[in-house]
Order: structure tokens, then C-alpha cells, then sequence
């Protein structure tokens, strides 16, 4: 199992491209700017990316695989939200290319202590975390930054529980932020900056991040 052990780097001493400092609030107002962070990789500067149209899942859009569905039913997982936050972002970061540097991994980290960002974890019957994903509250719309899975199906699963967890909360859907099949897959379609911007505009955040109403399971969701 990955760590979640260990002390956070103070933020102030990061610094983007451009040496301006980057704070988690720095952070946050990017976001509610449509902008987002990235990296060339784990040592990298800091360089902000605004994308003139992006992936997004509304509700109405939304829609799961037959195949996917068939995987839920096998009921393999046990999922959590916010249980292994380090260890998510951790294991999202541990690829060969990544755009993930330690300063956005610290930031993040950060952003989760102030109860902006938050991860879903899927663990195995031996209590295994074998697949993650986290992102950021922006408004009322949840952010999607990565994912990763060491069993198959445990990423698009996680996918599945966030999604109603989101819905139970009040979001209005799911920012993806740049399309992929995965996200293609569930219904992601793009939309243009100023639409989104409308969008992150108009959104109500929605009631606090509440563990209570986690869906743990998903099979008594499954038709």
C-alpha cells in the first residue's frame, strides 16, 4: 500500500514559470478562472493551462457501459472518499510520464486539508488500494485532476461512485477537463471556455463534503 504518512512542504515556497508565488488560494481562483495547473513532469515549474473548450459530464449526458455495469455487480470493491487522499495523488503521480510535479502534489495536499479536495479509493477484499481518483470543488462543479487503478475496472468504478456522490451532494456535473475514451465513455462531451465559464459562474457550491452518504457499495445501485 502506498504511504499517507508525512509532513507537508510549507506552500509559500512554490513558485510557478514565472516565479510568482502559488498558494493554495492562488490555486482555487485559477480554477474559478478556468484555468488548471500542470507540469512537464515530477520536478517541474508550475505553467497554467486554460483549454478553449473542455470535457464536461452533465447529469443528463451521463451514462455507464453495459460491461461496466457487469463489473459493479461482481461487487469486488469497497469504496471510500477522502480515507487515502495522499496516497491517491501519490500513486496518480507514480507513471513514467506525469504531468503531477511535487509542488502541485503539495498544493493539493493542501487544498485537502481546507476540504476542497477530496479523493474516492477503491480498496480490494484484503484491504488493498488498487485504484484512486481526486480533484477540487470548484463552485458547484467537482474538477476531475487523475486517476489510476492496479486492478481493471477499479478506476472507472471509482468513476461510477463519484458520480453519485456528486449527485447526492448538489453538483451540477463533472469537469474532465481534457477528453480521453474514459471520460468519452461516460457521456463526457466538449464545451466551449465560455460556456463553461457561464457555468462555474451561475453554480451554487453544494452542501459540505458529507462521508455519511458515501455510497460504499455499488451493487444495490446496479439495474
Amino acid at each position: 500500500m502506498f504511504s499517507t504518512g508525512g509532513n507537508v512542504r510549507p506552500v509559500q515556497r512554490i513558485r510557478d514559470e514565472d516565479g510568482i508565488p502559488v498558494s493554495p488560494a492562488r490555486v482555487l481562483r485559477a480554477y474559478m478562472e478556468r484555468c488548471f495547473p500542470m507540469a512537464d513532469h515530477r520536478d517541474g515549474k508550475i505553467f497554467w493551462v486554460r483549454p478553449t473548450e473542455r470535457a464536461f459530464i452533465n447529469w443528463d449526458g451521463y451514462r455507464v457501459p453495459r460491461s461496466l455495469w457487469r463489473a459493479a455487480r461482481k461487487n469486488a470493491f469497497r469504496f471510500t472518499t477522502d480515507v487515502a487522499f495522499r496516497a491517491v495523488v501519490e500513486a496518480c503521480a507514480n507513471r513514467h510520464e506525469t504531468w503531477i510535479s511535487r509542488d502541485i502534489e503539495q498544493l493539493f495536499r493542501q487544498l485537502h486539508h481546507l476540504g476542497l479536495a477530496h479523493s474516492v479509493e477503491a480498496w480490494d477484499r484484503e484491504g488493498r488500494l488498487v485504484g484512486g481518483l481526486y480533484g477540487l470543488s470548484v463552485g458547484g462543479i467537482f474538477a476531475g485532476e487523475s486517476m489510476f487503478h492496479l486492478e481493471t475496472g477499479a478506476g472507472k468504478l471509482c468513476i461510477m461512485t463519484l458520480v453519485e456522490h456528486l449527485r447526492a451532494l448538489g453538483y451540477i456535473g463533472l469537469d474532465c477537463q481534457q477528453q480521453t475514451p474514459h471520460m468519452e465513455m461516460f457521456g463526457a462531451a466538449l464545451i466551449p471556455d465560455d460556456v463553461y465559464a457561464m457555468m462555474v459562474a451561475s453554480s451554487t457550491p453544494p452542501r459540505n463534503w458529507d462521508e455519511r452518504v458515501f455510497p460504499a457499495r455499488l451493487e444495490q445501485k446496479v439495474p
